[in-house]
């Protein structure tokens, strides 16, 4: 089975570990990694690692069977190209758009979403890093 993960993927830490080891119960995961112009449309800031860095350190994890890179203009362009037979969601990623787009595809794809997120994100640790470098300055 094909099991499609999607997302940022900037600064890997546990729970994207978590995330893709649970996809990998599921079967081969292929993962799409946001273009940096979509990364900055979306939500309104820059990654650390540009797109090619966070697609080759991702594609490096050794529960992954290959990433790629997400197209600028359709989100779904992936999901057509990859055929997966399952599209494996973390808890907070919105599935509305998607379901509809499935629909009206005549794809067969199945919708499985990771249960509980751990207490991590990209975010957090970008802030942490920040603080950290400031206290570096300072000292």
């Amino acid at each position: 089975m094909r099991v499609l993960v999607a997302g940022t993927f900037d600064i890997i830490h546990p729970g994207h570990i978590y995330l893709l080891n649970e996809a990998r119960g599921y079967g081969d995961v292929y993962v799409v990694i946001a273009r940096d112009t979509t990364v900055h449309r979306i939500k309104g800031k820059r990654t650390v690692f540009d797109e090619e860095e966070r697609k080759l350190i991702v594609g490096s994890l050794r529960m992954v069977e290959k990433a790629v890179l997400g197209d600028t203009g359709d989100m779904f362009k992936s999901v057509e190209e990859i055929k997966p037979d399952i599209i494996f969601l973390g808890p907070d990623q919105d599935d509305a758009w998607l379901r509809e787009r499935i629909a009206t595809s005549g794809m067969d794809i199945a919708i499985k979403r990771l249960e509980r997120r751990l207490n991590y994100a990209s975010s957090w640790t970008k802030d942490v890093l920040q603080r950290l470098h400031r206290i570096e300055e300072e000292g």
